[in-house]
């Protein structure tokens, strides 16, 4: 199974959300909290500190693609059905950079 194009569209991906947390911190500070949980209308309901606010969902972007791109290889039946493997790998990254988003907007709003 070659996970060459999803592997390439999630450093991509990382890239900017690493790149964009960095520059939310800066404008922001250190000392602001920034909302970290949102209604369904996006309405920020739980807040916690820049950095914390910033890194987690990055981190857990790092985590995903780290479990996609090795699955393959620990369980044959995801290399039965590529073309879905791939799918539900960019959909999981796509979920992760809308809040990511949500984060970053309110962080540079915040400033």
């Amino acid at each position: 199974m070659k996970i060459t194009l999803p592997l390439t569209i999630s450093l991509v991906l990382l890239t900017a959300m690493i790149a964009a947390s960095l520059v939310s911190w800066l404008v922001a500070g250190v000392n602001v909290d920034l909302p970290i949980h949102f209604t369904l209308e996006g309405t920020p309901t739980r807040y916690a500190s820049a950095p914390l606010a910033l890194s987690i969902i990055p981190a857990a972007a790092v985590f995903a693609t780290l479990v996609f791109a090795l699955t393959p290889r620990l369980d044959p039946k995801a290399s039965a059905s590529p073309r879905l493997h791939a799918v539900l790998w960019m959909f999981v990254l796509a979920i992760l950079a809308l809040g990511h988003g949500l984060i970053v907007h309110h962080a540079l709003m915040a400033a």
